[in-house]
């Protein structure tokens, strides 16, 4: 019996047989020729022995790269770089102390597959869980949060949801965007008494159509980041994904050509825009939308 897929079809795969006769073809799209052949040969959900390429695989197998490139750099296993520099255990849904036992045996496997990047890939869709029902129910369409920390601060995230037709930040949808922020304030006020400050880092704060969302004195403070940058979530790694969830071939490439400037100190420096840093209190939020 065939397993079925975790991941959506890709857009441009959603025919297997055009798919299979595009890579015939020297004007190839897909990103990984040989890494599409090879995950064809392998996997179980292939229809009828056609060729499909699912989206995030191209999304991991970046990271993996990144991964591996950095373990060179820094002299360290792949299991440490996948765990520092790439946000594959919060795509996988292994965050926390629910996920640390099965993030770990994931780690453990990838290692043994050090040199298989197929089978690294492959073992992203084996262990990718559901999310949790607190964090479905900390999420507000394309905004979520992490509750107050020791300090009162409130981090806000944006991811593009599934199943949506056109861009979250299109000014058509800014509305929208609106609603889902006042509702997810909405919340915090009733649920939230210890937050005193809303923070956000992410590249989304290079963009103007994001900006535009918020209150003008939290967008006012928008600056860099003084204090060291991880990469195990969206705030950097989120750049190189569309809102389609395909990977931008033209932020791929640029990081691709950026690896060799890495610095082991400082390696999200690699990636074309920076994670920027908004902060306000709280109640400039309440203000505006509640």
């Amino acid at each position: 019996m065939r397993r079925q897929s975790k991941w959506p079809v890709a857009p441009y795969c959603k025919a297997a047989t055009a798919h299979q006769n595009w890579h015939k073809t020297p004007d190839d799209p897909c990103p990984d020729r040989e890494l599409a052949r090879l995950l064809s040969a392998r996997s179980e959900s292939w229809q009828d022995g056609a060729n499909v390429i699912f989206m995030l695989e191209d999304y991991f197998s970046l990271q993996l790269k990144f991964a591996t490139h950095y373990a060179a750099k820094a002299a360290v296993p792949l299991d440490v770089a996948i765990d520092r520099c790439t946000n594959l255990r919060r795509r996988l849904n292994l965050w926390g102390d629910t996920g640390a036992s099965r993030w770990k045996l994931f780690l453990n496997k990838v290692k043994s597959a050090v040199d298989d990047r197929v089978e690294q890939v492959a073992l992203c869709a084996d262990f990718q869980q559901s999310l949790s029902y607190i964090e479905v129910k900390r999420s507000f369409g394309c905004f979520s949060y992490d509750p107050p920390d020791a300090y009162g601060t409130l981090r806000i995230h944006f991811v593009a949801p599934d199943g949506i037709n056109s861009s979250p930040l299109a000014i058509e949808n800014s509305s929208a965007r609106r609603a889902d922020l006042q509702e997810l304030i909405s919340h915090v006020q009733r649920t939230e008494p210890r937050a005193t400050t809303v923070r956000g880092v992410s590249w989304l704060y290079n963009l103007q159509a994001y900006k535009r969302l918020f209150p003008t004195a939290y967008s006012a403070s928008v600056q860099s980041a003084w204090f060291p940058l991880h990469l195990n979530g969206s705030s950097t790694w989120g750049q190189v994904l569309n809102w389609r969830q395909q990977v931008k071939p033209d932020v791929r490439d640029q990081l691709l050509v950026r690896l060799n400037d890495m610095e082991v100190a400082t390696p999200w420096l690699v990636f074309p825009l920076q994670a920027l840093v908004a902060t306000s209190q709280i109640e400039v939020f309440y203000d505006q939308f509640t």
